[in-house]
């Protein structure tokens, strides 16, 4: 650079001072009007340079500037007319606005004119298809990005959301971030657009809960937001805000007619923001190349504009931007000088090819140490920079932290923390979210012990009555109470006691167990029950058909009855399960919360649903229903059976007041608790087994107690009774033992019964005849005709039996003739016994 100057002088060239101009976009007004202070930065660089002989000497710099109003079509119409008219401008600095400088950009390498922006940042400008000849001291918006996603690994913050206006501005660094942050696996969870005014989409940020937000908006909007965002709530210790960081100082102070929040009221909802900016000035304090430190170039600066004027703290962007351009041209005078060329700077014209291709090449070699840093352009033509890390606290916005790609670790920000650490809230770093814990809510292990413990006693004691009823099976009690069918209830206890151990304490319920529940349930419910009622339905048959000519009711039958009501409920049961297969579905309890720690505890249990499964549900119930009327209309109508150990009337109705009020306690119940599962299992558990036990105890501890005080012998044939009548020989070849002990027993006893009431009637009898002889000898004595009124009294007593007792004890002879084939000679003799 410095190589003119000496060739100059050694050749002992001397020429006048030739002109050069600049032409100067600045923005004076509109959206952005910061223009006024750059004009400032621009007259001070041109002013060093022109005072120095070691930079293009022979030459003088000068700018012509206008004011672009931030506005892309009055910026076009700037530069067209100024390349139009005279004098010929060598190189374009600006524009501010990033709209202005893309509308512009576009355009004027078509006249071979270099163009170098100060503050542009859309990422756009990025593009050397569209924009070949542009450069900028300023680096796009998607240049911060790898800082703000370092500050979310510092964090450790993975749940991210995003709001921008709808400008390409702001929507391709968004895009650019959401892209980054997929590769460093975060979660996107909202992003939202603002076309207009920001209320819906800051309330959609409040609704998902979000607490890490980058937001990316002109400052005004950014006002609008945080007001809103203050309204909702969407601010605090809990919440963190990132935004652009080239906002000016103060900015939320600014007056916004368009929303209604105070300053106090924006200044609480934004404080603690974080903001990723370029960096202004060397933090370093190194002499740039034109002699001034950054402290020294920030005093004269500042004696030269005033407080007010917007824009200033981007005046040293735009001093080192025109050093920039300055040593470009400088560059390009050396080649010519060098090549020997007879062509000057000053005779640059818009046609000139080579000269605009040499000035471009020199723009793209500048590097120097500039008022920022080091200053120089990558390959897409945007300055190569140190980023700041800002963070509002305590209502003052501190530099926390430099951001440098050059820097071999994953997170790439030397946090300041001897000058300016983070303060957090309670010294305690926010957390993105919160914190989510799913937890499956499993049945305590003791729990499913104990309960697994009770249902084994009650199939040990299962186990006891099977064996009781099978070693005395012959035994008179036992077998009138139809032992076969008793195994048949016992083995059906035995399956409902098992559905108890059907819940799976792994990791994740298996559906098989659930259908293989509800399969045992149903098969156990319609042994035991089915055969309890079968055995009445033989009950009541006998006492309620009292007809010469019956048909034998055998356990085969009873069999069949109760195996059909086991296919009929397994069919509903296979059905379900092939045309609504039960699968396991997970239900979420209610959350519990922790704010304190901002943890949510989401705890879900795994249970079995079908889709149409209260269809079935009710199939079966209704079957079930059914079944237990049944059992009560037998156990009503069998009631006046008093047979020792063959009607079992009264026991079924207290099973089915407990199976019903047991069974309506636990739906209920269950229904009230929801889904707390240790509830549920215990309760239904203890239904089982309560239902179950009192079930079996009720129908075979009465025969075990029975049997005890009897002392009964296998073989005999008295049942107790006292009597002392000739037993009665009846003949049983005719029909298989194993199918009529019950019946014949059952009309022995009433046989029985009805000689009681025989023995009674003859001793009644006795004594009228007696009356009768005395009343004959008394009218013999007296020769006097005979009074009626004492043998109608004694026919009137004989008469006054209940004419039922008498019809039962045909019936119950007869019953016994039909059924068990009484030999005619013992008939006769019992006859005869009952007329003595």
């Amino acid at each position: 650079m410095l190589g003119v100057a000496w060739i100059l002088s050694t050749l002992g060239m001397v020429a006048g001072v030739n002109d050069l101009y600049l032409l100067g976009l600045f923005p004076l007004e509109g959206a952005w009007r910061g223009g006024a202070g750059q004009v400032v930065a621009v007259d001070m660089a041109l002013a060093e340079v022109n005072a120095r002989e070691d930079i293009l000497p022979g030459y003088r710099l000068n700018l012509i500037w206008n004011n672009t109003k931030c506005d892309p079509g009055i910026g076009v119409d700037i530069m067209y007319k100024n390349l139009i008219s005279p004098p010929t401008k060598v190189m374009i600095i600006g524009a501010a606005c990033s709209i202005v400088s893309q509308a512009t950009a576009q355009a004027s390498h078509l006249w071979n004119m270099v163009q170098m922006s100060y503050i542009s940042v859309s990422p756009a400008l990025s593009d050397k298809s569209r924009f070949p000849r542009f450069f900028r001291a300023n680096t796009p918006d998607v240049d911060v990005n790898p800082a703000i996603v370092d500050i979310f690994k510092q964090f450790g913050w993975s749940s991210i959301a995003t709001i921008h206006q709808s400008y390409e501005l702001f929507s391709a660094p968004i895009a650019d971030l959401i892209k980054r942050m997929k590769e460093a696996n975060i979660t996107i969870v909202r992003s939202e657009i603002i076309s207009s005014t920001p209320q819906i989409q800051v309330e959609n940020l409040k609704t998902n809960d979000v607490r890490i937000i980058v937001g990316s908006f002109y400052a005004d909007m950014a006002q609008q937001v945080f007001c809103h965002a203050y309204k909702v709530g969407l601010y605090g210790p809990k919440v963190v805000w990132v935004i652009n960081g080239w906002y000016e100082t103060a900015w939320w102070k600014v007056a916004n007619p368009l929303m209604d929040c105070t300053e106090e009221q924006l200044a609480e909802a934004i404080e603690g923001y974080w903001a990723v900016d370029r960096i202004y000035q060397n933090p370093r304090g190194e002499k740039a190349l034109s002699g001034l430190t950054p402290a020294e170039f920030l005093d004269q600066f500042a004696a030269r504009t005033t407080p007010d004027m917007p824009g200033l703290r981007f005046g040293p962007m735009t001093y080192d931007t025109t050093w920039a351009i300055c040593l470009a041209l400088n560059g390009t005078l050396t080649d010519l000088m060098n090549n020997g060329s007879s062509k000057g700077l000053e005779d640059f014209d818009y046609s000139d090819d080579d000269l605009g291709m040499l000035l471009l090449d020199n723009t793209r070699r500048v590097n120097f140490l500039g008022i920022r840093g080091q200053f120089r352009f990558n390959e897409k033509g945007d300055m190569v920079s140190l980023y700041r890390v800002d963070r509002l606290q305590n209502s003052k916005i501190d530099m926390v932290g430099l951001y440098d790609a050059n820097l071999q670790t994953d997170v790439k920000i030397e946090w300041l923390v001897d000058s300016a650490p983070v303060v957090w809230n309670g010294d305690k770093v926010p957390k993105d979210s919160v914190q989510v814990i799913r937890k499956l809510e499993r049945l305590p292990l003791p729990m499913y012990i104990c309960i697994c413990a009770l249902a084994g006693l009650g199939i040990v004691l299962s186990c006891l009555f099977l064996a009781f009823n099978v070693l005395f099976r012959k035994i008179k009690i036992v077998k009138m109470s139809s032992p076969r069918l008793n195994n048949l209830i016992l083995i059906g206890c035995l399956l409902l006691y098992s559905t108890v151990f059907l819940h799976d304490m792994t990791s994740t319920v298996v559906s098989a167990i659930c259908k293989a529940k509800v399969l045992f349930l149903v098969i156990g419910f319609s042994m035991a029950f089915g055969a309890l009622f079968a055995k009445t339905w033989r009950v009541h048959y006998i006492f309620t058909n009292a007809t010469k000519q019956k048909k034998i009711l055998t356990d085969t039958q009873l069999f069949v009855m109760v195996g059909a009501l086991v296919g009929l409920n397994s069919t509903v049961v296979v059905v379900w399960n092939l045309v609504d297969p039960v699968v396991v579905v997970n239900k979420d309890l209610i959350p519990q919360v922790d704010e304190a720690h901002d943890r949510e505890t989401r705890g879900y249990v795994e249970t079995c649903e079908s889709p149409n499964q209260m269809y079935f549900l009710a199939t079966l119930f209704g079957i079930q229903g059914i079944l237990l009327l049944l059992g009560t209309f037998l156990a009503w109508e069998t009631r006046k059976v008093k047979v020792e150990g063959l009607n079992d009337s009264k026991m079924i109705g207290v099973c089915i007041y407990n199976v019903v009020v047991l069974s309506v306690l636990g739906v209920t119940v269950s229904m009230a608790m929801g889904d707390k599962i240790s509830l549920n299992y215990c309760l239904s558990s203890l239904v089982v087994i309560t239902a179950t036990t009192v079930t079996q105890c009720l129908i075979i501890v009465p025969k075990i107690t029975a049997y005890k005080q009897n002392k009964t012998k296998v073989g005999d044939d008295d049942v107790g009774t006292g009597t002392t009548r000739a037993p009665t020989t009846v003949n049983t070849h005719l029909a298989p033992p194993t199918a009529t002990d019950a019946r014949v027993a059952a009309l022995q006893a009433q046989v029985q019964e009805r000689d009681k009431m025989i023995l009674v009637l003859n001793t009644e009898v006795r004594q009228l005849k007696g009356q009768l002889e005395e009343a004959n000898t008394m009218n013999k004595t007296d020769s006097t005709t005979n009074d009626p009124t004492d043998v109608h009294a004694s026919q009137v007593r004989l008469d006054s039996k209940p004419a039922e007792e008498m019809n039962n004890t045909g019936a119950v002879t007869d019953t016994i003739k039909a059924d068990t084939q009484v030999d005619p000679d013992t008939e006769n003799k019992t006859t005869t016994n009952v007329i003595d």
